[in-house]
């Protein structure tokens, strides 16, 4: 059994003893107070009674009032005894109204009320009569026996009401009594029922009481001697961790919330300058000073960092630690907080350690990069030198190849027109092939001269209209002009960045390969198109041609390429190498989509222009 739970059947025990005895005391209580507010109830409407009672009596002395002055007009003709009349019949009849109010809770009451109302009205008609009549003349006597008449009418109807109304009166009474007499032996009852109770609680939950305190008197004992075990064992434990952080080769601080020094190891004594015994309760900064390497600027001190987020961090580089003893020491660390089960920061722990052996593997490792980047730097310029010159010398081994091809070119052509007719067939076809192997060379050659020409051009980039370029190769060359071939461009087509010469050259060649290669026979079709792929537009070809397998889509960007048969299509396998470098100098993309006999897209993604 623990302390908790034995408080806990203390503290219930305790709440039992209190609150249920004022619980009983409570309910009694409510009950006698319902008991009383039943009493006054019935007080209300007895006192009601009496209240209806006396206004009904003021309302019939009201009508024997004006009766007693009709008679006295009667008899002497005094005009006084009008003037009061007809004073107390007006207020007997207010009177009446306000009786009406007074009981039209009962509907019984109500009917009587009303017959009082209807025959003092009745007689007050036959009253105003016979005044009437008294001013001219004699009044008949056997009007003023129906006066007389109807004045015990109206009698009558004052004493059936306030009969009703005293019987309503009495039985209200009685209720009264009655109601007294119940809470009166309630009370009593209640009172004692009350009494018993509360000593049988009191008492039962008195013993609990003792009972509960006895067995917590001793789980306390029992868990004072269990503290007392665990006292010992947390000092065997401080003395374990003790020993282990004195054999850390690592420097450790440990401090409490506050940033103070609480325990420090050997290796972090060495570092500071300072013993345990000279920094205990020291701030941290005090012991351990640290500056930027290079600036000498003070570091902000890692232990208040972590004090304030909450989390590890690491300490930045080039630090050094300023010794007590003057000595300066690169050092590399971290600091964690300390945390209970709670999240709550009971301190800190900083670890570090001397890292001069480090820092001077660092600076031997940045020398050497910077000696390597040097080289790398040397070698690039140079390599790019070699590549200038390289791309100069082709193109003019490329341009100067062409006069003596020319050349031999026109010197097999005129021995063809001059002697042919002196040769035989041999002769003929070996001049003929002559000079399709030079045409073919020189095809070659142009292209390699295209091909160098991109690749130095370094003009700027610019806004560059797709449209016009693909619009103007269209209309320049017939073999992509109907009926030739079939060509819709979908547009206007957007402006790009780019240069305006290399795109007309990629364009005319993505063309000139849409209408070579197809089916003999069959005229060829050519969709183009772009679309925008943020920031970039991508400028499609489509055609219906021969198509390429999909293992060969990579290689037909490749120098010196041909996939079909140059003998019959022509070609130097250059166009395409022409098209990638193109893109690749105007940093663009080319690819294909393609697939045997159903056609090619080709596409060209390059920068929207603004």
């Amino acid at each position: 059994m623990t302390i908790d739970s034995d408080s806990a059947r203390f503290s219930q025990a305790l709440r039992s003893a209190i609150f249920w005895p004022l619980g009983v005391f409570f309910a009694a209580t409510i009950l006698l107070v319902v008991f009383i507010v039943a009493l006054l109830s019935e007080v209300t409407w007895s006192t009601h009674s009496y209240e209806v009672l006396a206004h009904v009596r003021h309302c019939e002395n009201l009508l024997i009032n004006a009766q007693n002055n009709v008679r006295g007009y009667l008899l002497t003709g005094d005009q006084s005894f009008v003037t009061t009349y007809q004073t107390d019949r007006l207020q007997a009849e207010n009177g009446l109204k306000d009786l009406k109010v007074l009981v039209s809770d009962n509907q019984e009451q109500t009917h009587n009320a009303q017959d009082i109302v209807n025959a003092m009205r009745s007689w007050g008609e036959h009253a105003d009569i016979l005044v009437a009549q008294r001013a001219q003349a004699p009044v008949n006597p056997d009007w003023m026996k129906l006066g007389a008449t109807l004045s015990e009418q109206a009698q009558r109807s004052f004493e059936q009401f306030v009969t009703e109304e005293e019987q309503l009166r009495d039985t209200r009474l009685h209720r009264v009594r009655r109601m007294k007499t119940i809470i009166a032996a309630s009370g009593g009852v209640l009172a004692l029922l009350l009494v018993v109770t509360i000593v049988y609680q009191v008492r039962r939950q008195m013993l609990e009481l003792a009972a509960s305190y006895r067995d917590a008197l001793k789980t306390i004992e029992q868990r004072q001697a269990a503290l007392a075990r665990s006292e010992n064992d947390l000092e065997a434990q401080k003395e374990w961790l003790r020993v282990t952080l004195t054999s850390i080769g690592d420097g450790v601080i440990v401090t409490d919330p506050e940033g103070r020094v609480v325990l420090m190891n050997h290796e972090s004594e060495w570092l500071t300058g300072w013993t345990l015994a000279e920094a205990l309760h020291h701030p941290l900064p005090e012991v351990f000073k640290i500056v930027n390497e290079d600036t000498r600027a003070v570091v902000e001190n890692p232990v208040t960092k972590v004090l304030i987020e909450k989390k590890t961090i690491g300490l930045a580089n080039h630090t050094v630690l300023l010794s007590r003893k003057g000595d300066e020491w690169p050092i590399e660390d971290s600091a964690a907080p300390i945390l209970d089960a709670n999240g709550e920061t009971l301190g800190v722990v900083l670890v570090f350690h001397d890292a001069s052996s480090s820092r001077l593997a660092q600076r031997s490792l940045k020398a050497s990069n910077e000696e390597l980047e040097k080289t790398v730097a040397d070698r690039t310029l140079t390599l790019q030198q070699a590549v200038s010159d390289l791309q100069a010398f082709s193109y003019s081994v490329s341009h100067d190849l062409r006069s003596p091809l020319r050349a031999m070119q026109g010197f097999a052509e005129a021995v063809l027109e001059d002697y042919g007719d002196k040769l035989d067939e041999r002769g003929r076809d070996y001049l003929g092939r002559i000079k399709a192997a030079g045409t073919r060379l020189d095809r070659l050659i142009l292209d390699l001269l295209s091909y160098t020409r991109i690749a130095r051009d370094d003009a700027p980039m610019e806004s560059s209209d797709l449209d016009k370029i693909v619009r103007d190769v269209i209309a320049a060359d017939s073999r992509l002009q109907s009926p030739a071939a079939e060509i819709r461009v979908d547009g206007p087509l957007p402006k790009v960045l780019g240069r305006e010469s290399a795109l007309n050259q990629v364009v005319t060649n993505l063309l000139g390969n849409a209408v070579k290669f197809v089916h003999e026979g069959k005229t060829p079709s050519i969709r183009i198109w772009s679309e925008e792929r943020a920031p970039s537009v991508r400028l499609w070809i489509e055609d219906k041609g021969l198509g390429i397998a999909k293992e060969e889509q990579e290689k037909i960007f490749n120098m010196f390429t041909q996939l079909n048969d140059s003998a019959k299509f022509g070609g130097t396998g250059v166009g395409l190498a022409i098209v990638k470098k193109a893109m690749e100098i105007m940093h663009g993309k080319v690819g294909v989509e393609s697939t045997d006999d159903s056609g090619s897209r080709f596409w060209l993604e390059l920068p929207k222009a603004c």
